[in-house]
């Protein structure tokens, strides 16, 4: 299987090894800032857990714990991350932007607007491993209000019809995806999310922009979102973006893109996440972390494909210190 991801590491360690290094370092004998983005920034997750056991066994203590004590700011966050399994980062990340102030919506749109079926039912599990006697539903719903939350509701319900993994297959290897669905329910849902955006009032109707986009799999989702072009001469997130305020109208586009192209989605939030004054680090940490090992040259590649510049070069212009040094690593600099 061919690997997308821009991390290089070993195909094994001894994480014993690490661990003293670490040790060391972290005990302020050396450089302990380059020899943490050296060794967590060229290994794996799963070495990196291998290295966290490692040094809990030789020095009965929390590796994370050391971390937090030793590093600062965003490094610390990036570090840390590293060491989450990708469900355990989503929960991180949802409970913290659902504590504090500013950030709340963007994060739970990026998230959870994001997810299929299964990564939603583990989501809300991780996210109750984390959060003791809570769920995401019902955090969600405090802070999520309207027709925005109704929509983030309904995709925690896992309603989503899933495509079987025969039809995915098919549709990889094939342009042509309309034999794949049913192509008279499709026809029904441009009408009907058309009439749906053109009420003689003026304003759209959410419910059923909601209620079709959070149930149709992937694969009709994509098929309505070019038969609706066809139909009506603009695509979809044009007409969401005309009819809708925020943070419904990110939430619904969102959705559409995760299902029609999830790469130049992500591309795209990564842009977002630099492209004011200020960076939203959680965003950026978050994509890199999580895409580093498998698919992150091709969101790369996305991204100067549509913004016409590198992302290594983004990265330079808008970050610095030891966090630069160390996203650069996982992008695959040497």
């Amino acid at each position: 299987m061919v690997n997308h991801g821009t991390v290089r590491y070993p195909t094994s360690i001894n994480p014993y090894d690490d661990v003293e290094l670490l040790y060391n370092a972290l005990e302020g004998l050396g450089d302990q800032f380059d020899t943490v983005t050296e060794i967590v920034g060229h290994r794996s997750l799963q070495q990196r857990l291998e290295i966290e056991k490692a040094f809990q066994q030789k020095y009965q203590k929390d590796l994370l714990q050391v971390l937090s004590s030793e590093l600062t700011s965003d490094y610390e966050m990036l570090v840390k991350n590293l060491f989450r399994l990708p469900m355990n980062l989503l929960a991180h990340d949802l409970y913290k932007s659902m504590k504090g102030v500013g950030s709340t919506q963007r994060v739970m749109t990026n998230i959870i607007c994001c997810c299929n079926n299964t990564e939603i039912h583990l989501l809300k599990k991780s996210y109750a491993n984390y959060v003791s006697h809570r769920s995401l539903e019902t955090d969600v719903r405090k802070n999520a209000k309207g027709p925005y939350g109704i929509l983030l509701d309904e995709i925690l319900k896992c309603e989503r019809y899933e495509d079987t993994p025969e039809d995915i297959e098919m549709a990889r290897k094939s342009s042509n995806i309309s034999r794949l669905v049913d192509q008279r329910l499709v026809a029904k849902d441009v009408e009907d999310l058309y009439l749906a955006s053109e009420d003689p009032k003026g304003k759209a109707d959410p419910k059923v922009f909601i209620n079709i986009l959070t149930k149709r799999s992937k694969l009709h989702i994509k098929s309505l979102w070019e038969e609706y072009k066809k139909a009506h001469g603009v695509n979809l997130v044009q007409t969401i973006k005309g009819k809708f305020s925020e943070p419904l109208r990110t939430g619904l586009n969102t959705m559409i893109m995760a299902q029609v192209n999830l790469r130049l989605l992500l591309a795209c939030q990564l842009y977002e996440s630099m492209a004011r004054l200020g960076t939203h680090e959680s965003d950026l940490i978050r994509i890199i972390c999580l895409h580093s090992e498998c698919d992150l040259r091709d969101i790369a590649d996305d991204y100067k494909e549509c913004f016409g510049v590198d992302i290594r070069d983004a990265i330079k212009a808008d970050t610095s210190g030891h966090f630069q040094k160390l996203l650069l690593v996982l992008l695959g600099d040497r």
